[in-house]
């Protein structure tokens, strides 16, 4: 019989593995934000968390919160640079200047933090208090701010400061590696449908569904959340970066915004219109990795059949896990008999199937 903290240790142990798969998959943040904040926050023990991604100049681009309000979230969006950016702001541009440690700048601030607008608009609005933060670097260029929350009362010690340093170390292969191959997205059905103006591209009309997918895109300037049929903003063309006639695949919570414009009637007339559709993606590397951690598999085991999930062949086992062929048959007889395959073309098939 297992003890408790053999238990314990197990569960930890898969916490691991899951954030290191999640960022060997090579897609960047954004599409995975919510399973990462989710393991973060349990693994190092906080009452919410945050990642935060940047563009090229160092600045948000996108975010996720667990648990942020609306009006908080709408602030940070629209009102970044009005409010939140000064000598006082220790925000996520400040976090992500290469200076001080990577790690723990927020775990003693000083009292100026807390006549902040980043402390009253943001951070305690939300609930919270204690703020574990993380500079994540690649190649001496900041990618992203991960930070984890808790409410007034025990802050963050040392040694979860530490765990945190350790995570970083994950994430940044989020950034440093090309996507482990391509199986493709999966579509979760719901198309929303934008009209712009063919001259001014200005958005004469929104569906629900379109409103909600940029709602819940948290990019920059589109500060939608929590309003009633908000309206679009009159530049909503720039902010998601299209030129007309052009697709775009953004990166997004949860997977990726698919967009694509569509002319109604002949734009040379001077009185056409655009319709925008809108669709969430979600890459399949990512499904594969949650079918393969639900399979009661030791670790080892769970590296073999991601190998599998994601396209390798099985000769490649052996150079990407060290392990030799006598070995390799008698793990994959467990492998197969817990995903209930036959061989490994089907394991593969069943790890990376449709929905």
């Amino acid at each position: 019989m297992k003890s408790p903290h053999s238990s314990t240790t197990a569960a930890r142990q898969r916490l691991w593995q899951e954030l290191d798969m999640l960022c060997r998959l090579g897609l960047g943040l954004a599409p995975i934000a919510p399973d990462i904040c989710a393991v973060l926050r349990t693994l190092i023990g906080a009452d919410a968390a945050a990642l935060f991604w940047l563009d090229e100049h160092g600045a948000p681009e996108g975010f996720f919160h667990e648990d942020s309000p609306a009006s908080a979230q709408n602030l940070f969006l629209n009102e970044f640079h009005r409010l939140f950016v000064g000598a006082h702001e220790t925000n996520v541009l400040a976090l992500a200047q290469p200076l001080g440690p990577q790690v723990g700048r927020l775990l003693a601030p000083d009292a100026g933090y807390f006549r902040s607008n980043t402390y009253n608009l943001l951070i305690r609005p939300s609930g919270h208090h204690h703020t574990l933060d993380l500079r994540v670097e690649v190649q001496g260029r900041t990618r992203a701010v991960a930070a984890l929350f808790r409410a007034p009362g025990t802050g963050f010690s040392s040694e979860q400061a530490g765990l945190l340093q350790r995570a970083g170390t994950c994430l940044q292969r989020a950034f440093a590696r090309k996507p482990a191959g391509s199986l493709g997205v999966s579509h979760d059905g719901a198309v929303g449908h934008v009209l712009l103006d063919a001259d001014s591209l200005r958005p004469l009309l929104a569906d629900a569904t379109a409103t909600q997918l940029l709602q819940e895109a948290n990019l920059r300037g589109l500060g939608l959340r929590g309003e009633a049929g908000p309206a679009l903003p009159d530049d909503l063309f720039g902010h998601l970066g299209l030129q007309p006639g052009q697709a775009a695949s953004i990166p997004v919570p949860h997977g990726l915004l698919d967009i694509r414009m569509h002319p109604l009637h002949p734009v040379a007339s001077g009185a056409g219109q655009w319709l925008l559709t809108l669709q969430l993606q979600r890459p399949r590397q990512i499904e594969v990795v949650r079918r393969v951690l639900a399979l009661p598999l030791s670790p080892l085991q769970r590296e073999i059949a991601a190998l599998a999930g994601l396209g390798h062949a099985r000769a490649d086992c052996t150079e990407l896990t060290g392990v030799g062929p006598a070995a390799l048959k008698k793990h994959l007889r467990t492998i197969l008999e817990a995903a209930g395959a036959s061989d490994w073309e089907d394991l593969a098939s069943r790890l990376h199937a449709g929905p």
